[in-house]
């Protein structure tokens, strides 16, 4: 099976002495590079329990030749004839057992630094899928494992990736976290009847921070059919206190107005 690569006559000059003689040598540059796709799946592990800050997790896989206790993202090369989406559903069911479908891909962008891997010249396009958490995983014939990380514990270096596939990661979390502050999606990792913790928990799951209560609360009533009310409340009887009330998504898919958060001060991505 073909993969895409390109490659030919990338610069050819010749100088002109003063005489008008030709100049020898010619100068020839040539380069071959293959063309990857890599897929961030983003997820929110379901026990609340966890830090809301632990909850954000991150799909990642084991190769049978991958260097000793480094992890990668899922991905490979694109095949002659295959649309970049179509790679990336590819790779993410042939490595991880996990099924997405083309409206969960947002692609983060192009990577190609000339040393990101040292076996030939690869640029990768990366995508970000945000999915429910899906479960335990099984193994696949295309991994060694597969495994649910904690965002934090890939951003603090705590378990390794292959490659470049700490900026990707990097770089999905935020492309995700605009999706939360412009789109519904934050929803998604709700029950069909939910608290505003519950909500809330998500984004600060993303935005890898604390959000006031009260702030967040404001923030979700003031935008359109966000969210609708039940009338009803969450059934608290084993904790004291007023029960919270419980709410169903509402009708629109673009926040308006959007939900924007002020950026933490911390230093890390």
């Amino acid at each position: 099976m073909g993969v895409w690569w390109f490659g030919g006559l990338k610069e050819r000059t010749t100088r002109m002495c003063n005489t008008g003689a030709m100049a020898t040598p010619k100068r020839t540059i040539q380069h071959d590079f293959f063309v990857y796709v890599d897929t961030v799946v983003l997820t929110v592990n379901p026990d609340r329990s966890i830090d809301p800050q632990q909850r954000l997790e991150v799909l990642v896989m084991r190769r049978p030749d991958a260097a000793a206790n480094k992890w990668a993202l899922p991905g490979g090369a694109v095949r002659d004839n295959e649309k970049l989406e179509d790679t990336a559903i590819r790779k993410v069911q042939e490595e991880t057992g996990i099924s997405l479908r083309h409206r969960d891909l947002h692609q983060v962008g192009a990577f190609g630094d000339p040393d990101r891997d040292d076996r030939f010249r690869a640029i990768s396009i990366a995508y970000v899928a945000l999915v429910p958490h899906p479960g335990p995983l099984e193994p696949h014939a295309h991994s060694v494992e597969a495994a649910f990380k904690p965002y934090r514990q890939l951003r603090d270096r705590k378990t390794l990736l292959e490659f470049d596939h700490h900026a990707i990661i990097y770089a999905a979390r935020r492309l995700a976290r605009r999706m939360l502050e412009d789109t519904n999606v934050a929803l998604s990792f709700c029950q069909p009847k939910f608290t505003m913790s519950e909500l809330r928990s998500v984004y600060e799951a993303f935005l890898q921070n604390e959000v006031d209560p009260a702030n967040f609360r404001r923030k979700v009533e003031a935008i359109d059919d966000f969210v609708s009310e039940l009338g009803i409340y969450a059934d608290t009887s084993s904790s004291r206190g007023r029960p919270p009330m419980l709410y169903k998504p509402g009708r629109s898919r673009e926040l308006n107005p959007p939900i924007r958060f002020r950026r933490s001060s911390q230093t890390y991505p």
